[in-house]
C-alpha cells in the first residue's frame, strides 16, 4: 500500500524515516499526530487511519503485524510501553492511557502542575494477540489484554482481561468467550504467507 507515494499517505521511504522500524504494506494517513516517532515500532501489513494520535513515550510504542488502527484512535504512551501484538484492531476513537491523574486523595491534577504536586499512576499497556478493541473503549494504564480476548463498544478497562474473553460495560463484565478456532486460522494464513513470499508472489 505504501510503495507508491499518495497525497493521502506516507511512502514507504517517508515512514522508514521516520519510525525506529516498520516493516512492508504499511499504511499511513498524513493526518496521524505522531509524537516521538522514533520511538515506534510498526511490523507489517498495518493500517492507521486518519485523525489518530500515536504519542510515544520513553518506553516506546510496538505495534505488530496485520494490525489495524482505526480513525481517532489515541495511544499516549508517557507513563510507560504500549504493546498492540500482531492481529489487534482498534476500532474509532479508542483511547489507551498509560499515565492518569489521582483524582481521589486531594492531589492537584493536569500538567501545568510541578509534579511534587501532583500523583500519577503509570504503567504499560499491552494488548496480546488477536484483541479487539470496540468503539469509544477506555484502557487505562496497568492493563494486560488478554490474548484474542474482545472489548465491546464504549468499555472502560481499568483492569486485566484473561484470554479469550469479551467483555462490555463499565465497570466491564465477562459476557462471553471468544471460539479459539481463531488460532487455526492464524496459523493456516502464516503459512499461506509464507509460501506467498517463496514463491515471489
Amino acid at each position: 500500500m505504501s510503495d507508491k507515494t499518495s497525497e493521502h499517505s506516507y511512502s514507504s521511504d517517508e515512514l522508514r524515516a521516520m519510525f525506529a522500524s516498520v516493516g512492508d504494506n504499511v499504511n499511513v494517513h498524513r493526518s496521524v499526530l505522531m509524537f516521538s516517532p522514533s520511538s515506534i515500532h510498526i511490523g507489517s501489513n498495518v493500517r492507521i487511519d486518519c485523525f489518530s494520535l500515536l504519542s510515544a513515550g520513553k518506553d516506546g510504542i510496538y505495534i505488530g503485524d496485520h494490525v489495524h488502527i482505526a480513525a481517532g484512535v489515541y495511544l499516549f504512551g508517557s507513563g510507560g510501553r504500549i504493546v498492540l501484538e500482531s492481529f489487534c484492531g482498534l476500532a474509532a476513537r479508542v483511547a489507551v492511557y498509560t499515565g492518569n491523574d489521582d483524582y481521589k486523595d486531594g492531589f492537584l491534577t493536569g500538567p501545568t502542575v510541578p509534579m511534587k504536586f501532583r500523583k500519577l499512576r503509570q504503567g504499560d499497556v499491552i494488548l496480546r494477540r488477536h484483541v479487539i478493541v470496540g468503539a469509544g473503549s477506555i484502557l487505562l494504564p496497568g492493563v494486560t489484554v488478554g490474548l484474542a480476548a474482545s472489548i465491546g463498544a464504549l468499555t472502560l478497562v481499568h483492569k486485566p482481561v484473561v484470554d479469550f474473553a469479551v467483555v462490555a460495560g463499565t465497570p466491564f463484565r465477562v459476557i462471553g468467550e471468544r471460539n479459539r478456532r481463531i488460532l487455526e486460522n492464524e496459523k493456516e494464513l502464516l503459512q499461506h504467507e509464507k509460501r506467498q513470499k517463496m514463491s515471489g508472489e
